[in-house]
Formats: C-alpha cells, structure tokens, sequence
C-alpha cells in the first residue's frame, strides 16, 4: 500500500452488497453440504441456484458496472503476481494482481460447482433440478465434479481470508473497503453508484433463473 496515495472510493454500494451476499450464500452452501443431512439439501439448492444468480449479476456487473468493477479491471498473470508479492508497488487498477487472480478462479471454480449441482444425484433423497436431463453417466460425472470440486472452493476460501489477514498486518485493510468502499490508491474516485445498471442488472439475472426454473 502506497501510505502516500489518496483514500478513494472505488468500490460502488451494489458490488458491495454483492460481494457480501455472495459471501453469504457460499457459506450457506458449504456449511448445508458438508453437514449430509437430508434435512437441509432443499436450503442447499436453493443457496446454489441463488449462487448462480449472483454470479450472472456480477458477469453483467462487469460489463457495465462503475469503473473499478468492470473486465478490464481484472488483469494478471503469474509474474504480476510474484513481483506483487516480492513487493512491488500496486499497479494502476484497482485489483492487484493476486487478487485479480483469485476473484477470477473464485468466479470461475463457483461456477462450475453450482452447475454441476443443478445434474448431480446423491442416489438416495436428493436429485439436482435438471438430473432427469442427463444419462446416467452424464449425473455420475456431475455428482463426481460437484462432490470433489468443492474442495478447490474451500481452499480458495481459505487463501483468500488469509489473505485478508496478511494486508491486515501491513497496515492494507482490505477487508473494510468492502463495507466502505475506499481504497488508497492513486486513482480517481467514483462519483456515481449507477443504481438504475444495477436493478437493470438484477432484474436480467432473476429473469435468467425465472425461465430456467420453468423448464424444470
């Protein structure tokens, strides 16, 4: 962290309250999944199919969101990410480049984890949604994925709030600037939080989920 840079807002209210409600719904999916009670898997799909709501918000997010929010954002590569661990200065965007790379493979590996739950069977209480859909082989290998790939979902999870702990200790408290949104870098602030974009954006996404779930 540049102690010199200016305190900026970059964070706007709907990517905040996205980031937390994601949060959120990938604690309730991991906790209702690794606990196998029957009980709870209808709270579990619901908590999956609600992940992929989130994420077709944050793609769309992405490419009309505020500034900071947007695919451009999110540039990296493995040498950016050692020279940013060798402490290099913070390059001029508002990721850096580790976490650029972590919100890409977070996106990425979540995504696939709630698809394949949408095919997958337990073989005893619990079908996915669309599991009738598929073979018999098609399920087997969306139960394998989705019963193994949550795994990388925890370790990602777990890197990530380390992470947060290790900015802590460097005087970067990254974590508060999802609930404040400022960061001090040497960017310009945003002066809008394009609420309109947003509720356009939500609406597409629930709308996306609404006619999936009619061809149940």
């Amino acid at each position: 962290m540049d102690s010199a840079a200016p305190v900026v807002l970059t964070w706007d209210w709907p990517h905040r309250l996205w980031h937390w409600t994601f949060a959120s719904c990938i604690g309730v999916s991991l906790y209702t999944g690794l606990t196998a009670d029957g009980d709870v898997m209808d709270l579990h799909i619901a908590s999956g199919i609600s992940v992929i709501g989130l994420l077709l918000f944050r793609l769309g997010w992405a490419l009309w969101g505020t500034d900071y929010v947007r695919i451009r954002q999110y540039q990296t590569s493995a040498t950016a990410v050692w020279q940013h661990l060798r402490g290099r200065p913070r390059r001029n965007f508002a990721h850096s480049a580790p976490a650029a790379a972590m919100a890409l493979a977070m996106f990425g590996v979540v995504m696939v984890q709630a698809v394949s739950g949408l095919f997958s069977s337990d073989d005893i209480l619990t079908d996915g949604p669309y599991a009738r859909l598929l073979s018999s082989r098609g399920v087997d290998l969306a139960t394998a994925i989705h019963t193994r790939l949550f795994w990388i979902v925890l370790a990602l999870v777990g890197v990530h709030v380390v992470a947060v702990g290790w900015y802590a200790t460097r005087s970067d408290p990254i974590a508060l600037s999802m609930l404040h949104g400022r960061q001090r870098v040497e960017l310009p602030a945003i002066t809008r939080h394009r609420w309109p974009h947003a509720a356009a954006t939500m609406f597409g996404a629930a709308t996306l989920i609404w006619l999936a779930a009619r061809w149940i």
